[in-house]
Parts: C-alpha cells; sequence; structure tokens
C-alpha cells in the first residue's frame, strides 16, 4: 500500500468516524423528553380574562423586560420557557415565581431582589392573567 492510498483511507475513515458521531449526537440531543412525573391536582383555575387584560398583561410582560429571563412562544431567552406556565403553576405560585417571594425566593436567589421591583406595578395582576392563560 502506497503512502498516497493510506492517506485516503485515512481521510475517508476520519470522515465517516466524524459523521457517525455527529449522527450519534444529533440522537442523543433530540431524544424525547422523559415523562413528568403526576403534578398534584391544582387548584381550579381562575376566570378566564378578557382579550384588553391578557393584552395588558403581555405589554406589562415586555416594559418588565421579563423576556432577560424568559421566552414565550420561542420569543426571548429560552434559557427559562414560560410556555404551558399556567398549566403547571397555580395563581399563587405564579405570584411568587414573579415576585421572587416565599419558596420561590430561595431557588431565585439574587434575582429574587430584581422581580421584588414588580410588586407595586399597576399591571402586575394582568401579568398573571397573562401567565395563567398560558397553557
Amino acid at each position: 500500500m502506497t503512502r498516497e492510498s493510506r492517506a485516503k483511507w485515512l481521510a475517508a475513515a476520519t470522515a465517516a468516524l466524524v459523521i457517525a458521531l455527529a449522527a450519534l449526537f444529533a440522537a442523543l440531543r433530540n431524544l424525547s423528553p422523559p415523562p413528568r412525573a403526576a403534578q398534584p391536582a391544582a387548584a381550579p383555575p381562575a376566570p378566564a380574562a378578557d382579550a384588553a387584560r391578557i393584552a395588558a398583561g403581555r405589554a406589562a410582560f415586555e416594559r418588565m423586560n421579563c423576556a432577560m429571563c424568559h421566552s414565550i412562544a420561542g420569543r426571548g431567552n429560552p434559557s427559562h420557557p414560560l410556555d404551558g406556565v399556567g398549566g403547571r403553576r397555580d395563581r399563587a405560585q405564579l405570584r411568587a415565581w414573579t415576585l421572587g417571594e416565599g419558596e420561590a425566593a430561595a431557588q431565585l436567589g439574587g434575582v429574587a431582589a430584581l422581580k421584588r421591583r414588580n410588586a407595586t406595578d399597576p399591571d402586575l395582576e394582568a401579568l398573571l392573567d397573562y401567565l395563567q392563560q398560558l397553557r
């Protein structure tokens, strides 16, 4: 076997290995998530908010710069998506996480102080309505 044929064989083998590893990595990254554990029964949902109130909540989400840390429908920071949060948390939990209070404060750390600034916002209830309807 000549040096040239060995080099071609090595290049082909390397390319095949790279393709195989890339396919393996892609397959592992795209596995379906494990099934979630059963959630405890949530409180009955609050009455549906009207469209104007939801729009005010969406505007408050933008005005409070919530998208710096969170995303909704792929818009914002994807590290903490809020899609479906209304189905996972009741209104009291949404309030605690939005304002960094209670058990949420311990998990949020220093971010809790930043969230507490929004406690006096006049559109806080509209923001909670907006988050609650994200199912």
